[in-house]
């Protein structure tokens, strides 16, 4: 079973406010690069929805009742709905604040059917809450999501055992999971346009041209089959902390401020939850909305914001300095490559250090291989204590770790193992403190800067941002 809140921030902001009743509420980020977290069913009606920039929903919407988040009231309300669902089963799988799988596995005959049992804790909800959710029940975890989102809002829509082909036959292609708007134009152009066209293939063959290997799950699931579990104790694949600012950033001094936040937030969440990373990534996204990501894989796990700081500067300067390449590659001008190397080596004068946790990847060797080619010189070793100048302005910057684990392979490196004990013991009086007395109460000068440099709104901003991510992990 696939439960889901009909647009639940808004519908709270609704349920508070009764005066909102009736009319469109749009809940999101307010600046002008804000963007929409839950737009109500009214607002729907103007074309807005959900990750739609706020900028655009107020031009479909100009008369909307514009709101501010309030996480605090929805993780109050996500509790209670929490423990309806726990009346009826204990096997529950959060997605988010607003939707969860149940296994329902044999308590159905304690109701005339499937549909009373979806009725029955739909009434619950409304009773606990006053709020409605749409319900799906089906034979498995992808039938039951697609199923809640059929007949929405107030949706309870059952898909029964021996009718998975005949329910998905006539819905457009789409409508598998994991089929975006890409994978669909690809489908299409083969002559795949409802579910039923693949469900008529023999095999999933014919797909692989078109989706390689994501054939045989697209061909799966158009006939229903679907084995994942409900999984209560899901493991979370990453932690990462991204922030779309609202002016563009250029200055390198600003861009450390930020990458220092970053590190700093994702390496408390992966010590609260008790797990280590072993690759860090960044994501840049420029202002013409190019988004371009570089990854590392560590020698061992961490949870250490200096080693997570480290190694984005270290994948930044690397980023910035492939993409001047390409372009003076692409001129074939290998005299201003060569005073381009000599520029930055003078500017770093010759400190060079590359941390000993991080090993070099194949776009590094092909980096190195394309300069030799055109006789330019090596470039100098990656320094993680100047920031390379961005080549046009940022609109959006993050770092995530991921290949999580619950343990670290020790090194071999005894002044690394002495630096890590120190930085493991100062992390958890840090943390200690931030738990007695809020995040605030201690910080690096460097946060302390980001955090009131601009009057506060970045910190504000950041703030509702990472309580989001924590919300989408619980």
């Amino acid at each position: 079973m696939h439960v889901d809140m009909d647009a639940f921030f808004a519908s709270v902001e609704q349920l508070d406010h009764p005066e909102y009743k009736g009319h469109p509420v749009i809940v999101g980020g307010l600046s002008s690069r804000g963007v929409v977290a839950t737009a109500s069913y009214e607002a729907r009606k103007f074309g807005v929805h959900s990750a739609m920039p706020i900028s655009r929903a107020k031009k479909l919407c100009p008369h909307g009742i514009y709101v501010y988040p309030n996480m605090a009231r929805y993780k109050e309300i996500s509790h209670i709905i929490h423990k309806v669902m726990e009346e009826f089963t204990p096997i529950i799988e959060p997605l988010s604040l607003d939707e969860a799988f149940l296994d329902v596995t044999g308590i159905t005959h304690k109701f005339t059917g499937p549909k009373a049992l979806g009725r029955a804790i739909k009434d619950r909800v409304f009773e606990e809450t006053g709020l409605i959710i749409s319900a799906g029940l089906a034979p498995n975890k992808f039938l039951a999501k697609l199923a809640s989102d059929l007949d929405k809002p107030d949706g309870l829509v059952v898909i029964p055992y021996g009718k998975e082909c005949e329910s998905l036959a006539n819905l457009p292609i789409k409508r598998i999971w994991g089929v975006g708007p890409s994978t669909e134009r690809r489908l299409k152009d083969g002559g795949f346009t409802l579910i039923k066209d693949v469900q008529a293939l023999p095999d999933e063959k014919p797909l692989v041209p078109y989706v390689g290997n994501q054939a045989r799950r697209i061909w799966e699931l158009a006939r229903g089959i679907d084995e994942r579990p409900v999984e209560p104790d899901r493991q979370i694949q990453s932690v990462g902390n991204e922030e779309t600012y609202e002016s563009d950033v250029e200055d390198p001094a600003v861009i450390d401020l930020e990458l220092r936040y970053f590190a700093n937030r994702v390496a408390k969440r992966l010590r609260k939850y008790g797990l280590m990373g072993h690759t860090v990534s960044i994501k840049v996204r420029y202002n013409d909305f190019k988004t371009v990501s570089r990854q590392k894989r560590l020698d061992s796990a961490t949870d250490q914001e200096r080693i997570i700081y480290d190694t984005s500067v270290l994948l930044w300067n690397k980023l910035m300095r492939e993409r001047s390449n390409a372009r003076q590659l692409d001129h074939h001008n290998t005299s201003d490559l060569n005073r381009r190397n000599t520029s930055l080596s003078n500017r770093r004068n010759a400190k060079s250090t590359t941390d000993s946790t991080i090993i070099d990847n194949a776009s590094d060797r092909q980096l190195a291989d394309d300069r030799e080619m055109m006789g330019a010189a090596p470039l100098p070793q990656f320094d993680t204590s100047v920031l390379d100048m961005p080549h046009k302005p940022i609109r959006l910057l993050g770092v995530t770790v991921s290949g999580l684990s619950t343990e670290s392979i020790v090194q071999d490196d005894l002044f690394s193992i002495e630096t890590d004990e120190k930085d493991e013991k100062l992390s958890t009086v840090l943390d200690s403190l931030a738990s007695k007395f809020g995040e605030g109460a201690v910080m690096s000068g460097a946060l302390w800067r980001r955090a009131h440099g601009d009057g506060g709104e970045r910190r504000k901003r950041s703030e509702l941002k990472a309580e989001m991510d924590l919300d989408n992990e619980e």
